[in-house]
This record gives C-alpha cells, sequence and structure tokens, in this order.
C-alpha cells in the first residue's frame, strides 16, 4: 500500500467512525426518551409500594391469626 491508499482508508474510516458516533448519540437520545415516558421514578412508586406492601401485611397478619385461632380452639 503506497501513502495515496492509506489516506483513503482514513478517510473512510473517519467517515464510519463519525456515522457511528451519531448513531449511538442518537440511540442515547432515544434510551433518554424511554426512560423518562416509559419508566417510574422510585420518588413516583414509593406511595405504591407502601400501599401495597401494607395490604399484604394485613393480609398475612389475617391468615396468621386465623391459623393461630384454630390451634388454641383445639
Amino acid at each position: 500500500m503506497n501513502k495515496k491508499d492509506k489516506n483513503k482508508v482514513s478517510v473512510v474510516d473517519f467517515a464510519v467512525m463519525s456515522t457511528n458516533i451519531e448513531n449511538i448519540g442518537d440511540d442515547v437520545k432515544e434510551i433518554k426518551n424511554a426512560l423518562k415516558e416509559d419508566y417510574v421514578t422510585k420518588t413516583e412508586f414509593e406511595p405504591v409500594k407502601k400501599i401495597v406492601y401494607g395490604v399484604v401485611s394485613i393480609i398475612l397478619l389475617g391468615v396468621v391469626g386465623a391459623i393461630i385461632g384454630l390451634v388454641i380452639i383445639k
């Protein structure tokens, strides 16, 4: 390979790398938009978590209380 061919390869490589970088930037923008639109933040989820944990705790407490009640009655 002579010097002229090496320069052509580097120009082509640079163009390919530049295009890849632009594509990566577009992908990052899409991911950021998806995170904003499709996912819930931790602060938004906290009240829901507390409610669900509370309801599950009450149900489990009732089940355990019923089992203990059956054991004590017999």
